[in-house]
């Protein structure tokens, strides 16, 4: 009887804060790890590293012995929003096909709780967009919330900082599906190593949403800030941020960004699937 293929997984997007946590994880777990980035480092790393630049075409060999690929790459940089959907779509889009023509024989987009039907945000458009694509091959779609822990990245690394103004802006009614790093990493584990997954959109989140009042006195408790909160109309900073970005002023938050956090999703997919696989996820105020 053939021996099964040692797993041999892919993840692009490794340099960034989910990405790069991902890799150590797996690695941590005795997996062998090709890690994909823009540019390769002249200095061997931990494994192997391979080029890949979602602006740019896929070379045919990129994938070659990859049995999992974990495609978490996303250009947040470009702001222009033609291109950011020529880059981060259609970029996705070669990366998936590329893949299956080189017989990679599971796929998971990290996609986002911003990705859902009735979004307005740019950002949750693109990756449903891309989700789309994933789910027409067959392939897994997971959707993780906000995610916090040690050393954050992304948004809630983003909500540190603003926790610790004199005093913490808060919108009425914004909620957030939330995510402990270290349970995103054990569902992608998870995932990762099962022998059989269905495609499917996943949502990796507490099934509970935190109001973003309690996220960010959550936040400034945990930076030592005593300081008020304050409610502010959301509508009146989205124009302030779009006006800001019109004349190229640097800003903390997009304004994309800010629609993200003020009109969330509304439900979280694939309980039902997450739970049959024992994936568990802590509420926020626990174990910061």
């Amino acid at each position: 009887m053939p021996r099964r293929p040692r797993p041999r997984i892919g993840v692009t997007g490794s340099t960034g804060y989910l990405g790069r946590s991902l890799v150590a994880a797996l690695r941590a777990n005795s997996l062998e790890v090709v890690e994909y980035r823009r540019t390769v480092p002249d200095v061997a790393s931990d494994g192997e590293v391979r080029r890949l630049d979602l602006g740019q075409p896929v070379d045919g060999r990129t994938f070659e012995g990859v049995t999992c690929l974990v495609h978490a790459a996303w250009d947040l940089v470009e702001t222009n929003p033609r291109r950011a959907w020529d880059v981060n779509v259609a970029g996705s889009k070669r990366v998936i096909e590329s893949a299956l023509d080189a017989g990679v024989k599971r796929i998971i987009f990290v996609s986002s709780m911003s990705a859902y039907f009735g979004t307005r945000q740019e950002y949750g458009l693109m990756k449903l967009a891309v989700e789309r694509a994933v789910l027409e091959a067959h392939q897994v779609v997971v959707r993780p919330g906000l995610v916090y822990g040690a050393d954050s990245g992304g948004m809630a690394l983003t909500l540190a900082k603003l926790a610790r103004l004199p005093v913490i802006p808060v919108f009425r009614g914004a909620q957030q599906y939330t995510l402990h790093v270290d349970d995103f990493l054990a569902a992608m584990l998870t995932i990762v190593t099962s022998k059989e997954m269905a495609s499917a959109v996943v949502g990796l989140a507490n099934d509970s949403p935190t109001s973003f009042k309690e996220i960010m006195l959550t936040l400034a408790a945990a930076a030592d800030n005593s300081a008020k909160t304050v409610e502010v109309p959301w509508s009146v900073v989205l124009a302030l941020l779009r006006a800001a970005e019109k004349v190229g002023v640097p800003l903390p938050v997009r304004s994309d960004s800010l629609l993200g956090l003020v009109r969330p999703a509304p439900s979280l997919p694939g309980r039902d699937i997450a739970t049959a696989m024992g994936l568990s996820f802590r509420p926020f105020s626990e174990d910061r």
